[in-house]
């Protein structure tokens, strides 16, 4: 593992440099999640709706993941930013700790409340079995998959970026082998369906753990995150809830639009659900480039405000926000454009088909709504401002409740509508919000002087138990 100073340097060159693995990762894992739905696609449209239900749940664990994530991101990379590297390895390692305790409980929860999850969601008996099937055996991932997320952004968070891209390749890998052997058979392994989906899932995400820790507990350069004791620090629960909450709390409301989405189309079938669920999930790998940028903008951001370089934040997030958005809007138009192309990836059944193209006529446009949403997000989070975007998502959320409440029986598709809607308004907020804040900085530290750099909270506590 190497981590990078961020703080000097060519910032499209260190964006470029962050971003691209991440990019060419993503690619992997979107080419995975494409190849996984096809196979979903090949057991049914029922298995395409059990699925969808149980990616709904996703985003909870994301959110948790981001409650931790966050706030490990914000501090550590200020620390690194501060050239405070041991008080940087304490913060990870008790942040860690945190993610093991709620990943636990998390995945209990997980396994115990599935059944009553899944038929929240969908009334029809085939989608409902094969949802219960694909949950109760992905349980364990509520754990997994909060402590990869945590251990990643405390990586990129050093500016190590290129070990995190590493271990996804190799988990992907994993996935893109076990899943068509454990779906459907191979020689005396017996055909699995959906619940071998969800066990290919499993097993891939144990290969990066596993090499996470190796990497935590050997780990010995001058700059690189590793385990160590941990000390105390009173004020960690008010950071979690501070600066880790109100960004989880977005994601969240992102699991809560999609419960909203498909507790409203629960009436139409499992057509409606799988198209809603399948659907998103394309427009979820189309954008996860943005993700990927807004990612290495974080990082970038955070060093850089720790170092008191304003001018430097402000340069990397307009640049990441302009990039983001003209991305977005390329996105959309490939989907708008291109969906039936996009819907034949889930729907096997040519009369289920027009339900699929009406969600990408409607909802197409969610790629310019994270655009201009993403890397707003990212940042302000990354300065320990969370709350605003926060807000925004809040806002949003409340008034898709509102709007969906109100939307005919016989007009389903204008759930899709009020969804997208909705979510151009929030990213409109949250451009604005990223630019007042940018606004307000002040002006660069002067770091040529002989002086030392301000303490931070956590080496006060150093300094003053010696």
């Amino acid at each position: 593992m190497r981590a990078r100073d961020l703080t000097t340097g060519s910032i499209p060159r260190h964006i470029v440099t962050l971003a691209l693995p991440v990019v060419a990762a993503m690619g992997l894992q979107s080419l995975y999640a494409l190849v996984d739905l096809s196979y979903i696609r090949h057991l049914g449209e029922a298995s395409v709706a059990g699925l969808a239900v149980s990616f709904q749940a996703f985003f909870l664990v994301l959110a948790m993941a981001k409650v931790v994530g966050t706030t490990l991101l914000s501090r550590v990379s200020h620390l690194y930013g501060q050239q405070e590297i041991d008080a940087a390895r304490r913060v990870f390692t008790r942040y860690c700790a945190v993610a093991v305790v709620v990943g636990v409980v998390a995945a209990l929860m997980a396994f115990a409340g599935a059944e009553a999850y899944v038929s929240t969601f969908t009334e029809d008996p085939a989608a409902r079995a094969e949802g219960l099937a694909y949950f109760r055996v992905s349980a364990i991932t509520f754990l997994f998959q909060l402590l990869l997320v945590v251990f990643g952004d405390g990586l990129r968070a050093s500016g190590d970026f290129v070990t995190p891209v590493k271990l996804m390749v190799a988990s992907v890998t994993t996935n893109l082998v076990l899943d068509p052997i454990l779906i459907f058979g191979l020689g005396p392994i017996p055909a699995m369906g959906i619940s071998g989906a969800a066990l290919a899932t499993v097993l891939s995400q144990t290969v990066p753990l596993a090499l996470y820790v190796r990497a935590f507990l050997r780990g010995s350069g001058a700059r690189e995150l590793r385990w160590v004791a941990p000390g105390s620090d009173p004020s960690m629960m008010r950071e979690l809830v501070v600066r880790g909450l109100p960004a989880g709390l977005q994601f969240f409301l992102i699991s809560g639009v999609l419960g909203l989405v498909l507790w409203k189309l629960k009436p139409q079938g499992a057509a409606w659900t799988a198209a809603a669920g399948g659907g998103f999930r394309i427009i979820q790998q189309g954008f996860l480039p943005v993700v990927a940028l807004s990612v290495a903008t974080s990082a970038i951001v955070g060093q850089n405000l720790g170092a008191g370089k304003s001018s430097r934040v402000r340069r990397a997030a307009l640049g990441a926000l302009a990039v983001a958005c003209s991305y977005g809007l390329i996105l959309s138009v490939a989907l708008f454009f291109g969906g039936e192309t996009a819907g034949l990836l889930f729907i096997k059944n040519p009369e289920w088909l027009p339900v699929a193209v009406t969600y990408f006529d409607w909802s197409a446009w969610l790629g310019i709504a994270v655009g201009m949403s993403l890397v707003p997000s990212f940042v302000l989070q990354a300065a320990g401002k969370a709350v605003r975007p926060a807000g925004a998502a809040v806002f949003r959320v409340v008034l898709l409740a509102l709007l969906i409440v109100g939307i005919p029986e016989d007009q389903p598709a204008w759930v899709f509508g009020a969804t997208t809607a909705t979510a151009l308004l929030e990213g409109v907020l949250d451009t604005v919000l990223l630019v007042v804040f940018l606004s307000r900085l002040p002006a660069d530290r002067d770091t040529s002087a002989d002086v030392p750099p301000v303490l931070s909270a956590e080496s006060e506590r150093v300094v003053g138990t010696r």
